[in-house]
């Protein structure tokens, strides 16, 4: 890993969410993940241990890291060993993002949101 020096003037960060990550700095790995069920209704119910993440596929199914058989060559010349920043506004960070000023090994994000919808009676 290519290590420098992060320096930033001024950061904003209006919102940071859950399993979000802020870091200035260098770092060999991160992974956030972050794992919802959203429900929609027309009426509002709430029912206390309604849902089990277990009981959706979306949640077990494992994740296959993308395969990358192409020979890439990257020469990088940094001619100086500071990363400066003056000034950063982020109004959101949220579901396993990343804001990240620094150098990284590895990045590793996900995030799986079960989408439902309960509707009172059915529509023609």
């Amino acid at each position: 890993m290519n290590n420098r020096i992060s320096s930033i003037g001024t950061i904003k960060i209006n919102t940071v969410g859950e399993a979000t990550v802020f870091e200035v700095g260098d770092s060999e790995n991160m992974a956030p993940f972050n794992y919802a069920i959203a429900v929609q209704r027309e009426k509002a119910i709430f029912l206390e241990k309604e849902f089990d993440f277990s009981e959706y596929a979306i949640f077990s199914i494992p994740l296959e890291a993308p395969v990358i058989d192409e020979n890439v060559q990257l020469m990088r010349i940094n001619e100086s060993p500071h990363i400066v920043v003056n000034k950063i506004s982020v109004f959101l960070v949220s579901a396993s993002a990343i804001v990240h000023i620094g150098s990284s090994e590895t990045l590793y994000a996900q995030s799986r949101i079960k989408h439902i919808r309960h509707l009172l009676k059915e529509r023609p």
